[in-house]
């Protein structure tokens, strides 16, 4: 009964172990949103007008795609290859993961995405990092049940896997 006790759940997070799959889980969250990131940049510099241009969101989502498949490839033997908050959101849901780990999971995919954008930010000077809006005739409501929905895609995928 000592085991389920917030204290020995955190202390169950700061293991070697435990650290060693956070920084597992910041190193692939980094590359994923580096690259990711970086493809939407380099489509917006190929392309003006990549936020409309069919090809360029096609380019946008392979490289999505390839970067998501490799980065949970990377880290899916140490940290469970989360990569996405919202995976470790339901792993801490449904029991596979403590809530503790689940925060300091949080945390090293922000520390990870915020420095993949400043990365992005340094190395291409005066470039904009882009911003892929919804479709003008898409309502906000629309927008977060499609959200929703892809997101429950993702999360069923991990699952299924």
């Amino acid at each position: 009964m000592a085991s389920t006790t917030l204290t020995a759940r955190f202390n169950q997070s700061v293991t070697k172990e435990a650290l060693r799959s956070y920084l597992a889980e910041f190193i692939s969250t980094f590359f994923y949103v580096f690259a990711v990131v970086g493809s939407a940049m380099a489509s917006k510099k190929l392309s003006p007008d990549a936020a409309s241009n069919t090809s360029s969101l096609v380019v946008a989502a392979i490289a999505n795609v390839f970067a998501l498949s490799s980065t949970v490839y990377i880290a899916a033997n140490i940290s469970g290859g989360h990569v996405n908050p919202a995976v470790t959101f339901a792993k801490a849901v449904s029991g596979h993961i403590t809530v503790p780990t689940a925060l300091f999971y949080w945390v090293s995919q922000m520390l990870a995405s915020v420095m993949a954008s400043l990365l992005l930010r340094v190395t291409a000077i005066g470039q904009n990092i882009p911003a892929y809006t919804i479709a003008q005739e898409m309502t906000g409501f629309g927008a977060s049940l499609l959200e929703g929905v892809l997101t429950f895609a993702l999360v069923y995928t991990v699952y299924a896997a």
